[in-house]
């Protein structure tokens, strides 16, 4: 498929238009120490307020079936500006593809928030890269994958049949299909809505990180959140921590992929906070997500 076509189409993408308009303003006061929620609430759109309303009186944040949250400011006081976060980002991508059965949206949003939230576990715990960047980041790493499905389906239908039929792994059925893969598409929209770079190239590099020449630790991280969350099964029980280590210790080599020199004992470390921060994020995505249903 042509390049140019894409990237044309891709210009006349218009959500809403809620993203970068109201989200980027929503975001900038988010990062504004000076803010208030009433300043937040101010800027809201009226889909985001319902879904801050609904996640806020949900059994995780302890108020279903105790008292109901009314007010968006005090809504945003109970879940934080960090959860307040992951719901302004996705929200616009969501929206594309509300209404379509075929297309798993919990899903896809468990996917992204346990994604985002280790790879600023991991950013953080071995000091790589950028945490709010990386964390970000994580969150929108698959946009593109949306683009895909909602603007050039029948092309995605057959980077589909690449994927069930030959055993191809995504990004490489959709560079054989559109010639890029969803982290390219992805970062491609960003930039076009002044994304930070430190952003827009944990999208584009999350599957290749060492093919970033910029912001390489930000790529890595998420990278590495990506495979974690794909790895721990949001639906099982996530196990006691000596069982997890078990099992997810030999997923990674830490000092020969991040060229650490970490001992034992440190690795033990980063591996308790990796195993806590799965846990509270699956007992979040159960809590929001999933109440829905």
């Amino acid at each position: 498929m042509d390049n140019d076509y894409i990237l044309n189409k891709l210009k006349k993408v218009d959500m809403l238009p809620t993203f970068p308009g109201t989200v980027g303003t929503v975001m900038s006061l988010i990062q504004d120490p000076m803010s208030s929620a009433a300043d937040l609430a101010k800027n809201m759109d009226p889909s985001m307020v319902s879904e801050v309303l609904r996640i806020a009186n949900t059994a995780y944040f302890g108020t279903k079936n105790f008292r109901n949250i009314s007010s968006i400011e005090h809504a945003i006081a109970i879940i934080g500006l960090e959860h307040l976060s992951s719901i302004v980002i996705q929200m616009p991508f969501i929206s594309m593809v509300k209404g379509d059965t075929a297309f798993d949206r919990e899903k896809f949003m468990e996917h992204s928030i346990m994604c985002g939230v280790l790879s600023k576990a991991i950013s953080l715990s071995v000091r790589l890269g950028n945490p709010n960047e990386v964390y970000i980041g994580g969150m929108m790493h698959d946009i593109g994958a949306i683009i895909f499905y909602r603007y050039f389906r029948n092309e995605w239908d057959r980077a589909y049949s690449l994927v069930r039929d030959r055993g191809m792994t995504w990004p490489e059925a959709e560079k054989e299909v559109f010639s890029m893969d969803h982290g390219y598409i992805g970062a491609v929209l960003l930039e076009l809505w002044n994304i930070p770079k430190g952003i827009t190239d944990c999208v584009m590099f999350h599957h290749c990180p060492d093919k970033a020449t910029e912001n390489r630790g930000n790529a890595t991280a998420v990278n590495l959140g990506n495979r974690f969350s794909k790895l721990i099964n949001i639906h099982d029980d996530i196990p006691n921590f000596d069982d997890f280590l078990g099992r997810y210790r030999s997923f990674l080599n830490l000092n020969e992929e991040l060229g650490l020199q970490l001992l034992p004992s440190d690795e033990i470390i980063f591996y308790e906070k990796i195993y806590a921060v799965a846990k509270e994020t699956q007992h979040y995505i159960y809590g929001t997500v999933r109440e829905k249903e």
